[in-house]
């Protein structure tokens, strides 16, 4: 089983650093980042009086790998839990 994460959750992500559990992998990794250069921003219309919204094409164009603090690279779709973000 595998975690489809959509372009706002890949943003929380960087910023949290959460623990994950991936596929083929004892114990678990602390996510460090993913490149996320190139994309949309995480949230559009942002005013003082407004949260904004997700951008269109959050789906699309994602990244398929994150860098681990250990300095390993895994598959994103590879991650069955995320703890901690």
């Amino acid at each position: 089983m595998s975690i489809n994460l959509p372009l706002d959750t890949l943003y929380q992500l960087n910023r949290g650093k959460p623990f994950v559990e991936v596929e083929g992998i004892d114990g678990d990794i602390q996510w460090d980042e993913c490149d996320l250069s190139g994309l949309p921003p995480e949230r559009i219309g942002v005013s003082y009086t407004s949260q904004g919204k997700p951008p269109k094409g959050q789906w699309d164009n994602l990244p398929k790998t994150f860098k681990a603090m250990n300095g390993g690279e895994y598959f994103i779709d590879h991650i069955i839990t995320i703890r901690g973000t």
